[in-house]
């Protein structure tokens, strides 16, 4: 009995000091933002230092404060770069992807929860394990359906190379080293979140299908046109003021074509990504040039959680909740990475407050500005922040309960020696 309950006992102040550690990261008690919270001069010198020391190609940078540019930064090793220039922006791709698909929900041309199968003549899903019908809309765009491609696009050298859609899915030939690169289920369908690319593949057929327009044209009519996003396209090759694509060497290299245009395929500028940013503010920020292409239940749900890890939200439909913005919503966005290339977006709907950074000649130049941006706006850590914590914070724990472990048996064996005496 004795044994039992100091067992108990030891194992509460164990679990106690896990929960506090839980706690403390999670809500970002031991980080330090880059400046002081509000001050907005603060911020945007020790960011524009941060900047200056890390790229190592070109940058531009957009800093919004109730929906309106307070500050703008460009640097470039080459030529010179403004917000109207061109920068590919990879998976960013996908948020936008998203509001065109939710465009049809509104005109009542997709149902989120519909099997996406009943949408698609051109191709189906391959036979799973699972019921193919649980894949929808909803799920496409949340990356729950369950689909295990594990795209990553490298995209093809030359437009006459670029594989068609249907082909794509099957089997792209642009898929990262190592991964399926085939659209199947190999997940039960809603039971958990795994990023998919060929998600978004499966949705431009969706969108093409249904439309009777190339995808292309679609977005251009639905979304890009009506928000005047007039230097947005997928179609690198016939713009003009397209920046330079730095390596990681500082060197020139081409932009890849796509298959995948939903999913990775974007070009566009900071000025037009405002545009798109003003769209998910919350009405009374908004401009009164902004075309509503959405409603606010629309813009809602995007943001609403459908999907988690570790028991933190991290998804809704094509957009990321990096973090909860303290009034009951969250910093919503999203990223887009390829080998040196970084573009980032991240806005709090509550305020009209958002950050917005294209970058090449780095891999992670955005995602860490836009980290510490996220920091300094809400006072917590984003799901990119926590998870380079949680490595420390488990050390952190098994030090901790190792320690309790020995006090508490040196507890024991001194009143035992008492006992004895």
């Amino acid at each position: 009995m004795k044994f039992l309950k100091w067992f108990l006992l030891t194992l509460a102040i164990m679990l106690i000091w896990l929960s506090l550690n839980v706690i403390s990261t999670k809500q970002g008690w031991f980080t330090t933002a880059i400046a002081p919270t509000g001050d907005n001069n603060a911020f945007i010198s020790t960011m524009k230092a941060f900047i200056n020391s890390k790229s190592n190609g070109n940058v531009a940078m957009l800093v919004i404060n109730n929906g309106k540019i307070v500050d703008e930064h460009y640097i470039s090793k080459g030529e010179p770069v403004n917000n109207n220039t061109v920068f590919g922006v990879s998976s960013l791709s996908k948020w936008v992807t998203a509001v065109g698909i939710m465009v049809l929900v509104e005109q009542g041309k997709l149902d989120l929860d519909k099997p996406v199968s009943s949408y698609i003549t051109q191709w189906q899903l391959p036979s799973s394990d699972f019921d193919n019908n649980g894949v929808t809309i909803r799920r496409l765009l949340s990356h729950t359906a369950g689909i295990t491609d594990g795209l990553g696009h490298n995209g093809f050298d030359t437009r006459e190379q670029v594989q068609p859609l249907v082909e794509h899915l099957t089997k792209a030939l642009d898929a990262e080293e190592d991964v399926n690169g085939s659209v199947n289920v190999g997940i039960e369908p809603g039971s958990k979140f795994k990023y998919s690319g060929g998600s978004y593949n499966l949705l431009q057929l969706v969108v093409e299908e249904v439309t009777g327009l190339s995808f292309e044209s679609y977005m251009s009519e639905a979304v890009f046109t009506p928000l005047g996003m007039t230097s947005t396209t997928y179609r690198h090759d016939n713009v003009e003021n397209l920046a330079q694509y730095f390596d990681l060497n500082g060197d020139i290299r081409k932009y890849p074509y796509y298959t995948s245009l939903a999913a990775t395929g974007l070009y566009t500028t900071t000025s037009d990504l405002h545009k798109f940013v003003t769209l998910h503010l919350n009405q009374n920020l908004r401009n009164a040039n902004t075309t509503d292409i959405l409603s606010n239940q629309s813009l809602k749900v995007m943001r609403t959680p459908h999907a988690s890890m570790m028991g933190i939200d991290v998804w809704g439909l094509g957009a990321m909740l990096f973090t909860t913005n303290n009034r009951d919503d969250y910093i919503i966005g999203h990223g887009g990475k390829s080998p040196s290339l970084n573009a980032t977006v991240r806005l709090n709907p509550a305020n009209g407050n958002a950050f917005i950074l294209l970058e090449t000649g780095n891999s992670y130049l955005g995602a860490n500005s836009a980290t510490q941006w996220t920091l300094w706006e809400t006072g917590n850590p984003d799901m990119y922040m926590l998870k380079n914590m949680i490595p420390a914070m488990i050390k952190r724990v098994l030090i901790g309960c190792i320690l309790i472990l020995i006090a508490s048996l040196i507890i024991v064996w001194r009143k035992r020696s008492n006992d004895l005496s």
